[in-house]
């Protein structure tokens, strides 16, 4: 999609929020969408920023609900799931081996195994309908 026909197709909006994860937005086919887009999705605060400096408008900041991946494509529209994922910290697992230990010394001895835990998913933050999409 080039740069020009994005501008011009967004933001889109959500229309529909499925649940913590998932949301349906007011794009789809039609508009070049393809499963696995990926998609920031906010809301614009309506309080303008004055730069304190200048006193020029900086404009509404966007405030981020979260990012997702295009699951489900249909003409008109299309279904976002988050792609947010959090990793709840790794496990160190330290072993031991007498015989060995006992032939090389005690740092041959020592086997240090790391796990990595599986990631849990992040939902959207407080994600609402007429919240703002645009692609990332």
């Amino acid at each position: 999609m080039s740069e020009e026909s994005k501008m011009s197709k967004y933001p889109a909006s959500v229309v529909k929020v499925i649940d913590d994860y998932t949301v349906v937005i007011n794009r789809g086919s039609e508009h070049g969408l393809s499963k696995g887009d990926q998609f920031l999705v906010y809301y614009v605060d309506p309080e303008e920023l004055v730069d304190p400096e200048t006193g020029e408008s900086l404009g509404n900041l966007e405030v981020v609900r979260g990012t997702g991946s295009v699951i489900h494509v249909q003409q008109k529209m299309a279904t976002i799931k988050s792609n947010r994922s959090v990793s709840r910290g790794r496990v160190i697992r330290r072993t031991s081996n007498p015989a060995i230990g006992g032939l090389l010394g005690s740092f041959a001895a020592e086997r240090e195994t790391i796990e990595e835990p599986e990631r849990e998913a992040l939902p959207f933050e407080d994600v609402q309908v007429k919240d703002r999409v645009k692609p990332v």
